[in-house]
């Protein structure tokens, strides 16, 4: 009865381990797209914003950033793995953010 207990108990963490990396990814994704939004910023900036909040908070194991910027639109994608409590139970997490790109668009002539 005891190991069933156990497991279910470890089970319970695992997965409190896994939403906080999925909150961990999306919470990346969208600052890599904030930095990257700007009008005179790039996807790189967006990469970099998104690596320096990953290394802060630090619990997404093996994180990735993918930042693509097009002329109207950002798009960043952050997948890492959760800590691993349960043997055998690797859990992946991935998360997506898109934006509209800053521009300046000028006022219509009268």
């Amino acid at each position: 009865m005891f190991p069933a207990v156990l497991t279910i108990i470890l089970l319970a963490f695992q997965f409190g381990l896994y939403l906080h990396a999925a909150q961990i990814a999306e919470a990346a994704a969208q600052e890599a797209v904030e930095a990257a939004q700007g009008e005179r910023a790039t996807a790189s900036d967006g990469a970099t914003a998104a690596q320096r909040l990953l290394a802060q908070l630090g619990a997404l194991r093996a994180p990735e950033v993918d930042v693509q910027r097009t002329a109207t639109a950002v798009t960043a994608r952050v997948t890492g793995r959760a800590q691993q409590l349960v043997p055998g139970v690797p859990l992946g997490v991935a998360s997506t953010a898109e934006g509209p790109v800053e521009r300046f668009v000028p006022e219509p002539a009268p």
